[in-house]
């Protein structure tokens, strides 16, 4: 699959317990590589394919609608409610 961030790394999948043991990995090797580097780095993971829509409120126009994603593309609920995760690597 063709990504638009040069950022991205990998999705997982979080009920897998070797795909969290590699995302561990990811932030343990960011994290040591930046004490030794003056280009800082950070790990983002992104929640993808919400398991199940929430009922989000809008402040402004006092209306309830049921959503997956939020405005910036993030799922509702959080890493919680995704049933995928995708892990980018962004220079700070």
């Amino acid at each position: 699959m063709k990504r638009i961030s040069d950022s991205y790394v990998t999705t997982l999948d979080p009920m897998s317990v070797n795909d969290m043991q590699m995302l561990d990995i990811v932030k343990k090797t960011v994290k040591k590589s930046n004490l030794y580097t003056t280009k800082k780095h950070r790990v983002v993971v992104r929640g993808r394919r919400p398991i199940a829509k929430k009922e989000v409120h809008n402040i402004y126009t006092g209306k309830t609608r049921t959503l997956s994603y939020d405005y910036c593309g993030n799922v509702v609920g959080g890493l919680a409610n995704a049933s995928r995760y995708d892990v980018y690597v962004y220079k700070v």
